[in-house]
């Protein structure tokens, strides 16, 4: 009789046993569940930055470009002081060096406003 009462005991323990490990892999799938949805939003952020990296990428690859490729007239403007020393008394000669340097600060203004925008 007794090596009854002690199957029964152990069963009873066994089945206390196995009801908290059901518990405890219900709760570990919820965990699961959760932690896959965490990942899949985290790897939709991570598409989202990445492909917010390579437009800003290829925005300064046409920005570099650009510069690479700037008109012949602003490549040419190492030689104002030669162009000022020589024509110093034309007045024609200075307003269209005004305007000339001018045109160059705007394209300059426009290229730092450009770059500032890119950081």
């Amino acid at each position: 009789m007794t090596s009854d009462f002690q199957i029964l005991s152990r069963l009873d323990f066994l089945e206390k046993k196995i009801s908290l490990l059901v518990v405890e892999t219900e709760t570990s799938r919820r965990r699961i569940r959760e932690l896959e949805a965490e990942l899949a939003e985290q790897q939709m952020k991570l598409a989202s930055q990445e492909e917010t990296i390579q437009q800003q990428q290829q925005q300064l690859r046409q920005a570099q470009k650009k510069t690479l490729t700037a008109p012949e007239s602003f490549t040419k403007s190492t030689n104002f002081v030669k162009i000022v020393s020589d024509n110093r008394t034309n007045t024609e000669t200075i307003a269209e060096l005004k305007q000339k340097l001018t045109g160059y600060i705007d394209e300059l203004d426009r290229c730092i406003a450009y770059l500032s925008h890119l950081t």
